[in-house]
């Protein structure tokens, strides 16, 4: 008997879910055979279904310049592809075809999206693998110089590897340095301090129309630089040691991949479920911030910030959606020193509270 629920419990952008969670996946699953030699999508198809393989396995294929196949990587049981494209809604950047009798399951877009809607923390997890995959093919797609500099990084074409991609990169390794990117003789550089874009620059102008013209760009080059952390930089990190997060959630998911992403930039982080028990957080010991759903399980986020302010004048950021901001957002402006997200991404989160603190 196949254990569906372990085999998706072992893909990382699943992990964390519970058993609730699983089982509503579970439920949108499709299961497929394949015999050996077949081609199971190529480069250029549509890149809108997901595979988790059960049993067999394929090998992943690229086309050099001349227009040889040449196979990059194998993959079998437990193993999963197209996930990217899921993200991304690329294009197949590679051919999948398999090497022997096989057996998975597929998750197809229109499902993805409303597994998304229901358990938006598999962003986060998602974010990462993207992350992952997109260090590997850096790692062999870069061209460094034979004398390595201090500040010297990755480099390739966007043909290869797209902007989102790189972003999403820079982020997730909290990035302290430049994204150039060049196209047609244009010139696009994203400035980041820890993962944090600072500034997007091209020509005169802003950050949005610019962003909005280079992502749009498929061709063209990419170099990647790092500074290295100063004195200064280490002391503003070690600084955060004293900055404590409470973070409210009914989702026990919610809360730990907040957490997580907060530690690890080096923040106190605690934790409560509702309002009672944030309350009694609050009691022991006082947060520089406070993020929380905007709706609890025992009340509501902004009755337990008007009774925190009673007492003490701490930053608020309330999780929404736009089911809910309409509802929200006048009230929220008598508050002060409080916003609401513009989605649940945790960059958006963290970009948040490092500009309120």
């Amino acid at each position: 008997m196949i254990q569906i629920s372990k085999i998706l419990n072992d893909v990382p952008i699943f992990r964390m879910l519970g058993k609730e969670s699983i089982d509503f996946i579970i439920e949108r699953l499709k299961f497929r055979t394949y015999d050996a030699n077949h081609t199971i999508c190529k480069i250029g198809d549509p890149g809108d279904t997901m595979y988790i393989i059960i049993s067999g396995g394929v090998d992943i294929i690229i086309q050099d310049q001349e227009g040889n196949e040449q196979v990059v990587a194998s993959s079998g049981s437990g193993d999963y592809f197209g996930e990217m494209a899921l993200l991304t809604g690329e294009p197949r950047s590679a051919t999948v075809r398999t090497t022997e009798p096989s057996e998975m399951f597929l998750l197809v877009q229109k499902d993805f999206d409303v597994i998304l809607e229901k358990f938006p923390s598999i962003s986060l997890s998602m974010s990462k693998v993207v992350s992952k995959r997109l260090r590997e093919t850096l790692s062999k797609a870069s061209v460094l110089p034979r004398k390595a500099v201090k500040d010297a990084g990755p480099s390739g074409s966007l043909s290869e590897t797209p902007l989102i991609d790189l972003i999403n990169f820079c982020e997730s390794n909290s990035l302290t340095g430049t994204l150039t990117i060049t196209n047609e003789g244009k010139e696009g550089v994203f400035t980041y301090s820890r993962g944090e874009v600072i500034s997007i620059k091209m020509d005169d102008k802003s950050d949005d129309s610019a962003l909005d013209e280079m992502l749009k760009w498929e061709d063209g080059k990419f170099e990647i630089k790092s500074k290295p952390l100063t004195l200064d930089a280490k002391k503003e990190a070690e600084s955060k040691d004293t900055k404590e997060i409470l973070i409210v959630n009914n989702s026990l998911v919610v809360r730990k991949l907040i957490e997580r992403a907060f530690r690890s930039l080096g923040y106190k982080v605690a934790t409560a479920e509702n309002v009672e028990k944030s309350k009694a957080t609050i009691g022991q010991s006082i947060p520089d911030i406070v993020i929380t759903d905007v709706k609890l399980a025992d009340g509501l986020g902004l009755d337990l910030c008007k009774t925190v302010r009673e007492d003490k004048d701490i930053p608020f950021i309330f999780l929404a959606d736009d089911s809910v901001k309409s509802e929200f957002s006048d009230e929220l402006k008598s508050l002060g020193k409080a916003e609401l997200t513009k989605t649940h991404e945790v960059s958006e989160i963290v970009k948040l509270v490092e500009n309120m603190l």
